[in-house]
């Protein structure tokens, strides 16, 4: 299925990291806003998909768009509909909303951190578009989660114990106990294993979980975390016993 208008927002598409999208049906009895899942942002419009709500071609509605701590907000067009991997997406023509995207991300109201932010962002998003199925891209988008989380802790506990000694008086050497795989999507580093006796290394990487479409993250030892926070956590617990035995 494809619906589309001939003045479709023709601008160049945006991927900014934390955007958040609620729309609400414009009706005489009035409405409640909800939350919709982003798929892209440009001057004219955006772009967006919704497990609750449907809509017609040229269907007047209004939005609400945070991007980080700005918010634009108000009258759009639906322009475009389309039917991909079972999902509905929305492309939403602009009519009279406040203030401006290109107000909302002026240099003026950007700071170096946003900038980084935003692109690291495009490259993410540039990467997950050369995926064509949709379960291809949620592995991807999970893969470069695990990478960043897992170095994120990495970099942040070298740094933390820089300066300080193992029980033997050297330096601690944790860099070469995180190892990054990226042809097979996955991370390898000490993990206690489930009954917190013994250490093991191992190699966990995102996968869907079977006869579901629940992504998880799963260990080559058979252990599976329902979330990436999860696995971080657990990752935090190994390196404080690792570490607390040092001391």
């Amino acid at each position: 299925m494809k619906k589309t208008i001939s003045n479709r927002r023709n601008d160049p598409r945006l991927h900014l990291p934390d955007v958040q999208i609620r729309v609400r049906k414009q009706s005489l009895g009035g409405s409640t806003f909800v939350d919709c899942q982003p798929i892209d942002v440009s001057q004219s419009g955006l772009a967006f998909t919704s497990d609750e709500l449907d809509f017609d071609l040229l269907q007047k509605i209004y939005i609400e768009l945070s991007v980080g701590h700005r918010k634009i907000e108000g009258k759009a067009l639906i322009c475009h509909i389309v039917e991909k991997d079972e999902v509905t997406q929305y492309g939403v023509l602009f009519i009279d909303v406040t203030p401006s995207v290109e107000e909302a991300l002026s240099l003026e109201s950007l700071s170096s951190t946003r900038v980084k932010d935003f692109s690291a962002s495009i490259a993410e998003n540039m990467v997950l578009n050369l995926k064509q199925k949709l379960d291809d891209k949620r592995l991807k988008k999970a893969q470069i989660h695990l990478f960043d989380g897992v170095d994120a802790f990495k970099k942040r506990l070298i740094e933390l114990v820089k300066d300080d000694v193992d029980n033997q008086g050297k330096p601690y050497q944790l860099g070469g106990l995180f190892e990054f795989d990226t042809h097979a999507m996955s991370v390898t580093v000490p993990m206690k294993d489930a009954d917190g006796a013994l250490l093991t290394r191992c190699t966990i990487k995102p996968v869907l979980a079977h006869g579901s479409k629940k992504l998880v993250f799963e260990t080559d030892t058979g252990r599976t975390f329902s979330n990436l926070f999860d696995v971080l956590q657990e990752i935090s617990d190994t390196f404080h016993w690792i570490l607390s035995e040092q001391i």
